[in-house]
């Protein structure tokens, strides 16, 4: 099998990081999700949270968890303050494509999240996916999850979608759920995690084929 970048884009609630786990366990791909935060605070030297909030405007609970996780990982961060407004913010998006395309560039890795088809187009051996589920699924997925209650959920399906809508739109002028953006779209709610996984490692191997 030839070298192929997965990329995953996913609804929010739709299982995105257990199916891209899973994926990258298959293939013995790398999985290169919540840690761009970090990787970003130590080339710009604020904090890993502020980074996570500049690149998730107001970040959802379950978001600020694990860019807390992300905090604990060892990394030489300076200490100079840190700037704020919309130079700032475009030096912490281009910091992000930068490592997302370094390490497409060494292949045979999955990439969760961060817009990251739009980020590789034009790359070579690019599979783009997308993963949607019905809005019920989801709702007790994040339920089952973070222990939400089902207004909480509720809440995050909207303003999660909403707020990757606008990234896409704004920043890279694609419709973010269109699936002509994509190689694969799978319901996780139809398939289940292990069976959205299978597909993904079929049309993976496939394209390298």
């Amino acid at each position: 099998m030839g070298t192929v970048i997965v990329t995953v884009s996913r609804e929010y609630g739709a299982g995105g990081l257990a199916v891209a786990d899973g994926v990258a366990r298959a293939l013995g791909y790398e999985l290169m999700t919540d840690d761009l935060p970090a990787i970003v605070a130590a080339r710009l030297g604020p904090s890993t949270e502020e980074i996570a909030a500049r690149v998730d405007s107001d970040p959802s609970i379950s978001e600020r968890m694990l860019s807390d996780l992300g905090a604990a990982t060892p990394e030489d961060v300076s200490s100079s303050a840190p700037r704020a407004g919309a130079d700032f913010d475009e030096d912490v998006r281009r910091e992000i494509e930068a490592a997302i395309r370094a390490r497409a560039g060494v292949g045979d890795v999955v990439i969760l999240g961060r817009l990251g088809n739009a980020v590789l187009a034009g790359f070579p051996n690019l599979l783009r996916v997308f993963l949607t589920a019905s809005r019920p699924w989801r709702i007790a997925h994040l339920i089952e999850t973070f222990h939400f209650t089902v207004e909480q959920a509720a809440r995050e399906v909207e303003r999660m979608d909403a707020a990757r809508r606008k990234a896409a739109k704004e920043r890279y002028q694609f419709a973010w759920s269109d699936p002509r953006h994509y190689d694969l779209v799978v319901d996780t709610s139809r398939f289940g995690v292990d069976g959205s996984v299978e597909l993904i490692v079929a049309a993976a191997r496939a394209a390298g084929a």
